[in-house]
This record gives structure tokens, sequence and C-alpha cells, in this order.
């Protein structure tokens, strides 16, 4: 079964809003083994509506098999709104009003207390064969209609409604027309690893096929020093659990104390999660990243529980004075030199009365380079009750990802410690 999905509205043309509709209605349809052949988008006129709708129900029929057409945006109240007319002139039909649309959006503004405005009206309307999809988190109600067996969705072009209309409406709908053939997307987080070293351990994998009717694809995508094994196996559903876990088993073997989460679990809370769980307590002492890493420790809810204090000492004289970092070690070695990472990370330590201390201390860039140490080196140190661990780095990129990428593997180092592992030299 294919599908097309059509978003509408000048904010998605221009540039001023992004377009989430599109790609999370894309994942749902690969969840459920729905092919989206096209994502197309049109602005808020009703030549190009009538047009783009047209297309999108040829395009899922040509080979003569029924499918589906999802619809976001322009359904609201105002002049500009006129995906409900494009979808009728598409039909070669009559707009008409859905009294039971009617009594749904007065409900809904009598739930919050306000008057419903004339032009409200307006949202009722529908194509003589559409049927109206309730609305529970707005005004808008969403159409659906059926038309040489290809079926039509429309819905709101506000994310959160549009989520929760398919959700409750159209999710079960296509969960029928799908049948027994479903898609199962696995997502495996590493850091520590660049997606080449990635792609080299499993190269054997990233190639597209599958057993008996299955179909598999195994690929890698890297953002902001995180490089994710993404495992898509379509086909019936007992066959592609069975392909889906016996490759997942083999990524996890393969890549080892690299993976530290499935899904969409994030390293900073893993690591949170890690902490609160062993009831172990952090500091961090920065300079080149300026408070990120202290940043990604406390997103997770709960964080008091297990960071305890964090300190910016991007200044020499701050590294001396809030950590006792000895003046000598800086202008022997420099700021950014393992001597004084290590001594950054005790320091911090040992005021905080801490478990563990992270420092980092680095060339984040444009300037500041030298043929010694070149803009992306950095230096990050993790001190412990034990010993004090020290790595340095040279990072790839500007400066926004250079810092991010500190903070990453500050956060992975920590991990291996909790994990009880040495991690990579």
């Amino acid at each position: 079964m294919r599908a097309y999905i059509l978003s509408i509205g000048d904010e998605l043309i221009s540039g001023l809003t992004v377009n989430t509709n599109a790609g999370w209605l894309a994942e749902r349809l690969t969840e459920l083994g729905i092919q989206a052949v096209e994502h197309v988008t049109v602005g808020d006129d009703l030549m190009w509506i009538v047009s783009a709708t047209k297309e999108a129900i040829e395009r899922v029929r040509e080979d003569g098999v029924g499918g589906i057409v999802l619809m976001t945006g322009g359904l609201g109240p105002t002049e500009d709104d006129l995906t409900r007319q494009g979808l009728a002139a598409a039909l070669n039909e009559e707009l008409i009003e859905d009294p039971e649309a009617v009594l749904q959006i007065e409900a809904w503004f009598k739930s919050k207390g306000r008057i419903m405005s004339p032009s409200n009206r307006s949202q009722a309307l529908r194509p003589r064969s559409a049927v109206c999809i309730e609305n529970t988190d707005g005004t808008a109600p969403g159409l659906r209609v059926e038309r040489d067996g290809v079926s039509v969705f429309v819905m709101p072009g506000v994310p959160r409604e549009m989520r929760e209309m398919f959700q409750r409406s159209v999710l079960p709908e296509l969960k029928k027309k799908a049948g027994e053939v479903m898609t199962r997307t696995t997502k495996i987080n590493t850091c520590g690893l660049g997606e080449s070293l990635v792609g080299e351990r499993i190269k054997d994998l990233m190639t597209r096929g599958g057993g008996g009717s299955g179909e598999l694809l195994v690929g890698t995508t890297a953002h902001d020093g995180i490089v994710s094994v993404r495992i898509y196996a379509t086909g019936r559903i007992e066959e592609t659990l069975q392909m889906t876990e016996r490759v997942r088993q083999v990524v996890l073997e393969r890549l080892g104390e690299f993976v530290f989460s499935e899904g969409e679990q994030t390293l900073d809370r893993e690591v949170g999660r890690l902490l609160l769980a062993t009831k172990q307590t952090v500091a961090a002492a920065e300079s080149c990243t300026g408070g990120l890493l202290a940043k990604c420790l406390t997103d997770l809810a709960g964080a008091s529980g297990y960071f305890m204090r964090g300190w910016v000492t991007y200044a020499n004289e701050a590294k001396e004075q809030e950590l006792g970092v000895a003046k000598r070690l800086i202008e022997t070695h420099g700021a950014v030199s393992e001597e004084v990472v290590r001594a950054m990370a005790e320091g911090a330590r040992t005021r905080a009365e801490t478990d563990f201390a992270l420092a980092i201390t680095g060339i984040a860039g444009p300037e500041g380079g030298s043929n010694e140490k070149p803009v992306g080196t950095v230096w990050i140190a993790l001190a412990a009750k034990d010993r004090t661990l020290t790595r340095r780095y040279i990072f790839p990129g500007n400066r926004e990802i250079i810092r991010l990428r500190a903070a990453q593997m500050a956060l992975a180092m920590l991990r291996w410690k909790l994990l009880g592992v040495e991690g990579p030299e």
C-alpha cells in the first residue's frame, strides 16, 4: 500500500514554520508498512490545492491498488484556509454544512468559556461525500472521503491537534488497511565512534535484503556526535520481529560499550538515570564548553539527586581561584593540557564532595589554535575516588559542534565509569 502526504500552508512554503507534520506522519506510515511515495507542500492557494489533491489521488492508485492520502493544514476559520474548498473542487462536489460538526465546535468553545465566532461555523463545512472527523483538541474537524479506492484523510495543521486526531481516528483505519504487514524500526544509539567506524563494524549488515517475503535495511545516521544505527524490517508480523531481533543482537554485540541506548533515550538522560540508580553524585568544571556539560547533566527531571555543583572557569584566574589549579601548571603547560584538566577535575570533586567530577578545557575556535594544539583540541578529565582518567581529543567542526562533542564525550566517559568498563583510548 502506498501513501501521499500533502501539507498546506503559506507559512510552510515561506519557511517561517518548519513542516514537522510530514516527517512525523511518514514515520507512522513506515511503522505500518505503508510506503510514503511523495511529500508535497503547497501554499494557501485554491488552484494549487485542487491540483495537488487530484495528483495525490492519482499517484497512489497508479498501480490499481487503493492507497492513502494524508493532508494537513488549511482547516482554520479565516479566508486563507482553503483546504475544504480545494478538496471539494478536486472531487467535483459541493460543500455542505455538517450539523454534528457545528455542535462539536460550539461545545468546544463552551468548554473553554468562550463564545463561538460566526467565522468558526465555516469549519463545519465538508464535501458532500466526506465525513467529519472529530477534533478533541481544537475547533477544526478533520475530513475523510473515499474516492476510487483511495482513502483521503484531512487533518489540522497544528501539530498537537493533528497528532491527537491521527492517533485517535486515523491510525485505527490505517491499521485495518495495512493488514498483517508491518514495518518495525529499531534505533540503536552510540557515542565514541565516528560514523565511518560504526559503518565498518556492521558493513556486512548494511545491504538491502532479508529472508522469505521480508525486507531488511540497516543504515546509520549521525547527529551532534551521536551515531545511530537504524534497522528497518518489513514483512509479516512474526517474520519482521524475528528479522529485527536477529540483526539487533548482532549490532549490539559488535558495537559493545559504545551503545548507550535504544530508541529516543539521549546520552545525558541515560547518564542521569545511571547516577540516580547507583545513588552517586557528580560535579562539573568547564572552560571551553561554557556550562553546556552542566546543562546536559541537569536536563533530566530529578537531577538535584545527583548533580551537586558546577563551575564555568573560563579565565585562568577562575581556574586558580575557584578550583585550586596551581598557577605554575597553567604557566608551564597551558590552560589546554592534561595537567590542568586533571587539576580542574580533582579540585571540583574535592570542593563539591561528590563521587565524580568531570572537567573540560579546550580550543573551540575559530581562533586560538596552533600547530601543537589545533582548533578542536579538547582535554577531558574524570575524577573518581580511585583515580583520575584523562583523555585528549581533536574534534572536527565549528565552535558549536566542538563544544557539543566535548560535552557528549565527557558524558560517555562518565557512563563507561558507571558501567565499570574502561572505554576506548
